[in-house]
């Protein structure tokens, strides 16, 4: 088969990839706390057919050799909900899940649950996840009952915001993307840290980071490299068809 059947072939591949990445990013756009991933793209092996020619060298393409999340801080909004919190800094929310696996976030947008094991209100996040304090414990609501014995006001929102941890990696880019804005530890970002020092900011948001105007025009260079590389697969086969009515 013709060589730039698969190199055209591999070009389709990676640029769909890479479509994959931009279009959700654009999806994310209004995704708190959401971190976009920009595609790295590398070239195949190339190969020498004729060992007199060393410099004759055929090449197979392109391949998606990583995604890298970007960790540009995303704007911030101002929020009437007095349980949602933003880090201007790089740190980060941890969270639990009801499996105990411990996930770390930008996401601030929290609200309140009541454990049924212990009978306790407790901190959560937007996604159902235990918000952890900085001994990564789970962190009580302090909050008035009424006459029913239902929550109502919430008593002292500056203890409430001291209690919530915020973390750090030695490594950002080592932290694996879960699933929406939470992130897993891994080795290569290294354990987290708690960081008492670094500020919170109560009653707002870090939107996603997302450069839509950017990944727009990155869509559409990667729908023109995409049909450049189908049209390589189409002369390619076009050859083959030719050639093949030659020998008959």
């Amino acid at each position: 088969m013709n060589i730039s059947f698969y190199t055209g072939r591999s070009g389709m591949i990676a640029q769909q990839q890479g479509m994959n990445i931009y279009a959700n990013n654009i999806a994310n756009v209004n995704t708190v706390g959401f971190k976009a991933m920009r595609p790295s793209f590398a070239e195949c092996l190339y190969v020498v057919y004729r060992e007199t020619e060393a410099e004759w060298e055929t090449g197979h393409g392109q391949y998606m050799m990583k995604s890298d999340l970007m960790w540009e801080e995303g704007s911030f909004i101002t929020s009437d909900q007095p349980l949602d919190f933003a880090l201007p800094n790089d740190g980060f929310f941890m969270v639990q899940d009801r499996s105990g696996n411990v996930h770390l976030t930008r996401n601030g947008s929290f609200g309140m649950s009541l454990n049924t094991d212990t009978n306790v209100w407790q901190l959560i996040s937007s996604e159902g996840e235990y918000v952890l304090g900085y001994n990564r414990e789970h962190i009580p609501v302090p909050f008035e009952l009424d006459d029913d014995g239902n929550p109502t006001n919430i008593v002292d929102y500056i203890a409430l915001e001291a209690l919530i941890g915020v973390f750090s990696v030695p490594n950002n880019w080592g932290l694996d993307n879960i699933a929406g804005s939470r992130f897993a530890i891994t080795p290569r970002s290294g354990e987290a840290v708690p960081e008492p020092d670094y500020d919170k900011l109560r009653m707002a948001l870090e939107m996603s980071s997302t450069d839509l105007a950017g990944d727009m025009v990155r869509i559409i260079e990667t729908q023109r490299g995409y049909q450049l590389s189908a049209r390589v697969i189409q002369t390619s086969d076009e050859f083959m068809r030719i050639a093949n009515s030659l020998r008959s």
